[in-house]
């Protein structure tokens, strides 16, 4: 009795984890976390090196200021004497951060986007096949209003 549930339950688990769609997914799943690690690395050692060259006196890092009533010189006393510290310079820095890594790969992206735009329209006008006069079958331009080989007419 215990065996045929068991081999049930066995054969239950391998038409759920050998269908295509848990498959797919388990697939999907994994190119996603590569992707990730290709990504990071774009933003980590290409975008961020520029970008921090460009904004190094930009720091807000020691703008802060603590919940109750002592106030402290600097950021690291008041963490040592143990109060409640709201770094909102912290959050300036990786909004500033933010922006300039969305604005940079918007860029890249359109860059891209608009290059492959243009090799598809390219591709597309160079299998157009040349307009042909009805009457002798010769190419003609576009343009044309008559065709230049037999004189006809062209709608």
């Amino acid at each position: 009795m215990k065996s045929k549930k068991i081999k049930e339950l066995g054969k239950a688990f391998q038409d759920f984890a050998l269908k295509g769609s848990a498959f797919s997914t388990a697939i999907g799943i994994m190119l996603g976390i590569a992707l990730k690690e290709v990504i990071d690395s774009l933003i980590d050692n290409i975008l961020m090196p520029p970008i921090a060259y460009i904004s190094s006196g930009i720091d807000f890092s020691d703008l802060f200021f603590t919940i109750g009533k002592n106030s402290y010189e600097s950021l690291e006393l008041a963490k040592e004497a143990g109060e409640l510290v709201v770094t909102y310079g912290e959050f300036i820095n990786a909004s500033i951060n933010f922006l300039i890594v969305a604005l940079v790969l918007f860029l890249l992206t359109n860059i891209l986007v608009k290059s492959l735009k243009n090799a598809l329209v390219k591709e597309k006008e160079e299998k157009k096949e040349a307009r042909k006069c009805p009457y002798c079958l010769s190419v003609v331009e576009e343009k044309a209003t008559r065709c230049a080989h037999c004189t006809s007419e062209l709608k």
